[in-house]
């Protein structure tokens, strides 16, 4: 009878000994997982970072557009108003 008590419990831990063996290996491979979408995560936002800076180039080059097109505008207009030089040289001979 404690032969049989004996072999149950040895069973018993050599079942909770595999269980917690395969619970680490299932970590480590989780592990693994995780570190691999992190990798693939952090090309993502390198790509995302490149895209935000020409976005952000853009938008300046937008701005610097905007400006000149109202300065023309403001030239323009005063040109029609009569401020401003225009001046022109004919060669009219005939």
């Amino acid at each position: 009878m404690a032969w049989e008590i004996i072999a149950s419990i040895g069973m018993q831990t050599a079942l909770f000994l595999l269980g917690g063996y395969a619970m680490v290996l299932r970590n480590d491979w989780s592990t693994k997982d995780l570190k691999e979408d992190l990798k693939s995560m952090e090309g993502d936002l390198k790509k995302l970072a490149q895209v935000i800076t020409q976005i952000a180039v853009q938008d300046i080059r937008i701005d610097n557009l905007t400006s000149l097109i109202v300065n023309l505008q403001h030239e323009l207009s005063d040109l029609r108003r009569g401020d401003g030089w225009i001046e022109r040289i004919r060669n009219d001979k005939g």
